[in-house]
């Protein structure tokens, strides 16, 4: 019997089958018809992705193809999309997408388990328009879906999950299988349908006061109410519901909502670990691991629903889950001259030791043909790069998503119905040109995996999960902060809050907090003890929200310079540091609104009525907004002594011994490297150059 598991001894995680190192990088068909794996295309795509190095393939598949209402659950459909892909690849090893929704008809039988849905117009039933061609299809659309509380469909479906396991164990299939990704939510990413306030998700509520609270006294003294106990608490995590200071939610008036909002995020975790508990115990040595940890690009205002906050129950449960993954972000980014973000914040999963795999699903440039665009290739050959080694510089690995082009994302073209439809015969990757670059990415994947990993980043930029309850409106302006950082030259890391005692922090100059708006006093000492020596910068409300309180004391506190609420500006002027720099404020996202009075803090930007909207004191800069642009940050960043691989505005990625430059305009640049080397580069527009360097040994938990 072969061997999987995941090894971290060098320094990030990787795959290690039958005692041998592979690089995290697979070819995944999509959920949509056409790329079953028993079809002229997935077979075609299989034995060419396997020439090129990548025997790794991911497939889709559902418990409801299975899951019959009058005979005994028949696993052949799931089992035989494993021995399709073995047709083609014999020696391939399979990760199976399993989604775990119930079938149609079950839907129908048990409305009390569905999802009913919070609205600004009321409390409304899903919408019942008939069973799909596609599982997933219009999952964000307010249709019939199971509520993820169910304990009906937990049970149900672990019973179904456990014979497929068991149909599995001592099969070639079985032998085969790398590993089962249970799935389900909206597109199967465990995102909630809606804001569900359905009676099993009532329910969960009930229990999940209990847990937190364990007395009536103790939910008392917490919602502010003499009279609230664990049976007339109302449910109540609308989004909708205004703030209580701006777009604050106080929490002695709101604790209700906050309250409800954790609810509802802890039950896509719950199911998870419950599934992957299941698949451990009756198929043992297979791995497990799902689409969780999302946080940039994801949810906006609706994060508190939508978004993944409880990513600590699985990094806790490692063993029981073994990798977490997910798309890249659907932003500016996925422009040929954006820069490059993932959805994840890979550098806490290296850390905790927890394997993140990105699903690259960047179709080629524009039209509709095979290969994309032919007079677009450069954009396309940069963009694959770029994509592609971002993952991987980040010490983690990704998948060639095989999908479909989305309408929405392309011009007109009398081929497009074609090539958005679900029955699309030829795939993104088939062109030789795409090939002969993914043959090349696997190449430098394969050094990777043999060497030891290094990070090259000496700034990082630290965000929080439980500071979503706490506000009504999202204001981080993700893209921009990220835009802003990637062209100032620097190699940054991602981490959330709770990973700062593990991270490596003698090798940063810049921690940049975020978002970080809920710190107890006693987060707020630790942050600032683990963060101390080097250049602390804080962005617009940090720390305003003690977990009792809301008040510019507790901010002031956080970021170590006296705040007080001022009236909103349009404008920010530089001096000093930031001498000639001016900033728009979007001041409509920002309520309330501050200005620096600290007699002791250096002024670095003024608005325009003589307040001060940016200072430092010691190793603390405050900047007023989040809104960053690389002119704002640049110079903030040279000060603290990060290293600046290049002054042309183009994103690095770097790590070990390689760099690369992403650079979309063409034209002469310099990169600087941490040991004094220099290149000077002549580029072509839209490309991505890969070059030597170094940088020390990092280290993730095994």
């Amino acid at each position: 019997m072969s061997t999987k598991k995941i090894n971290c001894e060098h320094g990030s995680p990787r795959f290690e089958l039958d005692g041998k190192l592979l690089p995290p990088v697979l070819y995944a068909l999509s959920d949509f018809p056409a790329a079953a794996s028993n079809t002229a295309y997935a077979q075609k795509n299989i034995k060419r992705f396997a020439e090129a190095g990548i025997g790794l393939v991911c497939i889709d598949t559902g418990l409801h193809l299975g899951w019959h209402k009058v005979e005994p659950f028949d696993p052949s459909a799931m089992i035989a999309e494993i021995s399709n892909v073995l047709d083609a690849n014999p020696d391939a090893k399979i990760l199976m997408r399993l989604h775990m929704n119930p079938p149609y008809w079950w839907l129908r039988d048990n409305p009390d388990e569905c999802v009913l849905y919070r609205t600004p117009d009321g409390d409304l039933p899903g919408i019942d328009d008939g069973e799909q061609d596609r599982l997933i299809r219009d999952d964000a659309n307010r249709r019939m879906r199971v509520s993820l509380a169910s304990e009906k469909w937990l049970d149900e479906a672990s019973e179904k999950l456990a014979l497929l396991c068991k149909a599995l164990a001592g099969t070639k299939e079985g032998e085969a299988l790398l590993g089962i990704q249970p799935a389900c939510g909206i597109y199967g990413e465990w995102h909630q349908w809606g804001t569900d306030v359905s009676e099993p998700m009532k329910r969960r509520f009930k229990r999940f006061l209990r847990e937190k609270y364990g007395t009536i006294e103790a939910l008392r003294l917490s919602w502010n109410d003499p009279e609230v106990d664990f049976d007339s608490a109302v449910f109540r995590p609308e989004t909708f519901r205004p703030g209580d200071d701006g777009n604050f939610r106080d929490p002695r008036k709101s604790r209700d909502t906050m309250d409800s909002q954790e609810c509802i995020q802890n039950t896509p975790p719950e199911a998870i670990l419950r599934f992957c508990r299941v698949i451990k115990e009756n198929l043992p040595g297979v791995l497990t691991g799902t689409f969780y940890g999302y946080y940039l690009g994801t949810g906006g205002n609706n994060m508190t629903i939508g978004g993944h906050l409880k990513v600590d129950r699985l990094y806790e449960a490692k063993g029981t889950i073994d990798f977490l993954s997910g798309p890249f972000c659907y932003m500016e980014n996925r422009e040929p001259d954006g820069v490059p973000m993932q959805r994840g914040l890979l550098e806490s999963s290296r850390l905790r030791g927890m394997l993140w795999l990105t699903e690259m699903d960047q179709h080629p440039m524009r039209v509709p043909r095979l290969g994309g665009d032919l007079s677009r290739i450069p954009e396309t050959v940069a963009t694959l790069r770029r994509n592609v080694l971002q993952p991987l510089a980040a010490g983690q690995g990704f998948w060639y998503y095989n999908h479909r082009v989305i309408p929405r994302f392309l011009a007109d073209h009398p081929e497009l119905a074609g090539s958005a439809s679900l029955y699309r015969k030829t795939g993104w990757w088939e062109d030789e040109y795409l090939m002969r670059e993914i043959e090349s990415l696997q190449k430098i994947a394969e050094k990777m995996s043999a060497s030891e990993y290094r990070s090259a980043a000496d700034v990082l930029l630290v965000y929080d999960t439980d500071s979503y309850y706490c506000r009504s409106r999202v204001c981080d302006f993700e893209y921009a902060i990220h835009s802003a950082i990637a062209r100032s030259g620097v190699v940054y890391d991602c981490i959330y809050a709770n990973e700062l005692e593990l991270a490596e922090m003698e090798r940063y100059k810049c921690v940049i907090f975020v978002n970080v708006y809920m710190q107890t006093p006693e987060m707020r000492e630790k942050y600032r003890r683990l963060t101390s020596g080097r250049t602390r910068i804080h962005l617009y409300a940090e720390g305003f929200c003690d977990g009792s309180t809301l008040s510019e004391e507790n901010l002031s506190a956080a970021v170590g310079i006296k705040v007080r609420r001022a009236s909103p500006a349009k404008k920010l002027t530089g001096r000093g540091l930031l001498d000639g720099v001016e900033v728009n404020i979007p001041a409509e996202s920002l309520s309330p609104f501050f200005s620096a009075d600290d007699s002791d803090a250096e002024p670095l930007a003024y608005f325009e009525d003589g307040g001060v909207g940016a200072a430092v004191k010691g190793e603390d800069i405050w900047l007023s907004t989040p809104a960053l642009t690389r002119e704002l940050i640049e110079p903030l960043l040279k000060s603290s002594g990060a290293h600046i691989w290049c002054e042309s505005g183009d994103p690095i990625i770097a790590c070990g011994d390689f760099a690369a430059i992403n650079c979309a305009a063409g034209g002469k640049r310099v990169m600087k490297f941490p040991d004094g080397r220099e290149a000077e580069l002549n580029l072509e527009p839209f490309t991505t150059e890969i070059a030597a360097a170094g940088s020390p040994r990092s280290q993730c938990q095994g």
